[in-house]
């Protein structure tokens, strides 16, 4: 008799959005089996850019200090990028940055702030907190086929004692990476393009390399990019110490010599020793569609971009929050399976808006182009740098000032929101304006005892209010006959209303802004119906035969 364990969701794929979403169904005591076919080491570091959004999931679920003073990267170490001519030659300019332990402090729309961490570190810090969770994950254990039915998914394991067996849920969450097999039997297609360009990256470790980058730009620097040829070659400090990642751009995949290429980088009298190298490419597609019956993807398994911007793992943490608070819904029976709809529908079009924006980026980078004049000892070296210098600010700070992107997606045209009227304010990546219109994340805001609005969110829907005023707890009561968790925080605090704009906004389970108004409805069942999903029309069944994955 084949043996067969039986969970809510099955999570395909344990890097970092299926780790950030077992930790999202754990903090919402949604039960999962995750399946991952490796042992969980991570061989190559990337990603190590972490949005302040994404840390306020982090805060959310308890674990953000954790990280934060973590020992992966030194805490105290700033976030400083540079550009140079070559790490012998000239320094360019210099985009400063904050260091971990300053961040919550210099961001004033966020209590948290970016972060920025290894892959290497950050992806075990995420399975340790999975695992105190109770979480259930399976390492060397790989998926060999599905199969879809009206009521679960069945997913065929062999497990690393070799043995198959079934692992049973009611959905099943592909955050297996941009060579998703479980995407490819679904027969979902990525639009966009492929291969708009091509890399060469070495991680290696280099003792004497940090204290020359340093000295040279007169700071700490987490990462340096150079014009000393087409190959613009950049390096990114991995732990802060000796590890380094370091990419250049190719014509074409390519297995390059990875000792030559670090040797042409960094000079020839400083050790090192190369850890491992890769060819990679660049590319701007999105997944038709994220979802086939009872199976969804998730990450890197529904968009591919450029790393310019740090867009990638960060947008599929929204992914895995939206579709986490809306399976927990569904699951606990206070909205229709109809609900997990809208995770494409809000999902997509901000996965679009960040892959069009890192590829600008790198298109941006194209226009900077190397010059030998940048290196010459002379009034025209000096004014050919100093307008280098104002061509970078111009071209390139936007990779790395985005609080627009960070903190500004709004879930536009969502069924589950409800549209107020208001003009809507520019969506320009660099800039973040607080605004409670639906479909935006709801502001932070610091009380006296520095305490965030932010900590009111998080299971259930909150409505927030700011004037004094009766009917909030009758508004509630209606949410709540409907089966529907609901709390009401009130406020009297002048600088809070001037912020939040209405007497009332109600934010739902991920943080984002739902309704509000300065005047309660007369029907409330109405807007609860809405952005409870009540209103959608039944989800379209589907049985699909078993996939066999490649």
């Amino acid at each position: 008799m084949t043996r067969i364990d039986e969970t809510t969701v099955v999570i395909i794929g344990a890097g970092p959005v299926g780790l950030f979403l077992a930790n999202e169904l754990g903090y919402r005591g949604v039960d999962y089996i995750l399946v991952e076919q490796g042992e969980g080491k991570v061989w190559f570091p990337a990603g190590e850019n972490f949005f302040s959004r994404t840390m306020e999931h982090l805060r959310r679920w308890g674990i953000a200090d954790e990280l934060r003073y973590g020992d992966g990267f030194p805490q105290d170490m700033p976030r400083n990028m540079g550009f140079c001519t070559s790490l012998g030659g000239k320094p360019l300019a210099l985009f400063t940055g904050t260091s971990n332990s300053d961040a919550p402090k210099a961001d004033p729309y966020s209590p948290e702030g970016g972060f920025f961490y290894p892959k290497k570190a950050f992806d075990p810090a995420l399975r340790a907190a999975a695992e105190r969770r109770g979480g259930d994950l399976r390492y060397q254990t790989k998926l060999d086929s599905f199969t879809q039915s009206d009521g679960h998914v069945d997913c065929t394991v062999t497990g690393p004692d070799g043995q198959c067996y079934v692992v049973r849920g009611k959905w099943l969450a592909a955050c297996d990476g941009g060579r998703s097999a479980v995407r490819k039997a679904l027969d979902i297609r990525f639009v966009g393009t492929f291969g708009e360009g091509y890399n060469f990256a070495t991680y290696f470790r280099c003792r004497g390399l940090a204290d020359r980058i340093d000295a040279m730009f007169g700071h700490r620097m987490a990462q340096v990019h150079t014009l000393k040829d087409e190959r613009r070659a950049y390096l990114t400090s991995v732990d802060g110490a000796g590890e380094w990642r370091l990419s250049v751009y190719a014509k074409e995949v390519e297995q390059l010599d990875p000792a030559e290429v670090v040797r042409s980088v960094i000079g020839e009298d400083l050790d090192f020793e190369v850890i491992q190298a890769q060819p990679w490419s660049g590319h701007r597609v999105v997944a038709e569609r994220y979802r086939e019956g009872r199976a969804f993807i998730l990450g890197d398994a529904a968009h591919l971009r450029w790393p310019k911007g740090g867009f990638g793992a960060n947008t599929g943490f929204g992914d895995a929050v939206d579709f986490g608070w809306k399976v927990a819904a569904v699951s606990e029976g206070w909205a229709p399976e109809a609900l997990l709809d809208t995770y494409e529908a809000e999902r997509r079009p901000i996965a679009i808006r960040n892959t069009n924006e890192a590829a600008n980026n790198r298109v941006l980078d194209q226009m900077v182009e190397p010059d030998p004049i940048l290196d010459e000892e002379s009034e025209a070296g000096d004014a050919a740098r100093s307008a280098m210098r104002e061509r970078l600010f111009a071209l390139r700070l936007r990779e790395f000032v985005t609080p627009g992107i960070q903190l500004g997606h709004r879930y536009r045209a969502s069924p589950i929101v409800v549209e107020d009227g208001s003009l809507e304010g520019p969506d320009d990546h660099m800039v973040y304006i607080p605004t409670t219109r639906p479909g935006s994340r709801a502001p932070h805001f610091e009380f006296a005892d520095g305490r965030s609005i932010l900590d009111d969110y998080g299971h259930g829907y909150t409505l927030v209010v700011t004037e004094d005023s009766t009917g909030a707890d009758a508004f509630a009561q209606a949410g709540n006959a409907l089966g529907i968790p609901v709390r009401v925080v009130h406020y009297r605090d002048k600088d809070l209303r001037s912020l939040y704009e209405c007497a009332f906004v109600l934010v739902r389970p991920d943080g984002h802004v739902c309704w509000r108004g300065d005047l309660l409805p007369d029907r409330p069942e109405d807007i609860w119906t809405t952005v409870s999903g009540r209103r959608l029309a039944p989800s379209a069944k589907s049985t699909i035969k078993t996939k066999e994955l490649s």
